[in-house]
């Protein structure tokens, strides 16, 4: 029987782009609700965002759900890696940490790795109990390792979506030997919306210190780009990169932090009929 009260804090954006790019459903805030109370009353329990992001009926369900939105505009779209909904799910945590002594469990529905430190912390300073409810195949097995249990955000009855066998690999290094041969134009190569995210990803690699998936991705959704893309499209096209030497990732540490690294292989002659095109008005 747990006792003690419960806050919940979800990762609005990690939750959502999870369940439908492995699930291909979008929240219940009233299933992530009942998933928090089995631990106890709930005193406490935020979503953050940047809502304009989202569909405005979210906003209505958290709210009928006792979930309160905290809209969280991004401060910046060149943010690579820490998102300004990000900072403040931490600093409410903290918060209730220090200010809420009759808070015994934290449920954090998140996969994000950003969190380790913070888990960490409400365990063995505070004596708090913090359980991770992220969505299969988008939680970071050491978020997981760092906390007293997981508790995944699905139902008995789903089944993940099937993704396509993946191509073979090419060698992690680029090698101008193993790139296809291509028309001159390119024209056949290449679909409009892929041009046009190789002259996204070309002007972010020239402006910014390091790429990585998730930088992309947000910036590839943002409205800006007008690509009108869903997160399950932009992760199609970008493993289809990979899979045609495009792109190449690694994985490394930086800043204590486990990234998966982008590199952008403009010698590719299909990256290199594409930025002869006119230059695009990113």
């Amino acid at each position: 029987m747990e006792t003690g009260e419960v806050a919940l804090f979800i990762d609005f954006e990690n939750v959502r782009y999870g369940l439908k790019n492995n699930y291909g459903r979008e929240p219940d805030p009233q299933m992530l609700m009942a998933k928090a109370r089995k631990y106890g009353p709930v005193s406490q329990a935020f979503a953050y965002a940047d809502f304009t992001e989202h569909p405005d009926y979210f906003r209505r369900k958290l709210e009928v759900a006792g979930i309160t939105p905290r809209d969280i505009p991004r401060r910046s779209p060149d943010v690579a890696h820490k998102s300004s909904s990000d900072m403040a799910m931490l600093m409410d945590i903290i918060d209730c940490l220090l200010d809420r002594p009759n808070v015994n469990t934290l449920i954090l529905m998140t996969g994000d790795s950003d969190f380790i430190r913070v888990v960490a912390r409400a365990r063995n300073r505070f004596s708090k109990k913090v359980i991770i409810s992220g969505v299969p195949g988008s939680v970071s097995n050491d978020l997981i390792a760092s906390a007293d249990a997981s508790d995944p955000i699905i139902e008995p009855d789903w089944a993940p979506l099937v993704m396509p066998e993946p191509a073979a690999q090419p060698p992690p290094a680029f090698e101008s030997s193993l790139i296809p041969e291509v028309s001159t134009n390119g024209a056949t190569e290449l679909s409009d919306i892929e041009r046009h995210l190789i002259k996204l990803i070309d002007y972010l690699d020239r402006t910014r210190p390091y790429l990585t998936f998730l930088f992309v991705k947000t910036h590839a959704l943002s409205p800006t780009s007008q690509l009108n893309l869903s997160p399950m499209q932009v992760d199609l096209v970008l493993s289809k990169f990979k899979d045609r030497g495009i792109l190449r990732d690694e994985v490394k540490e930086q800043d204590g932090r486990t990234l998966r690294f982008l590199y952008f292989i403009r010698e590719h002659p299909l990256v290199q009929n594409v930025l002869r095109e006119t230059p695009s008005s990113l």
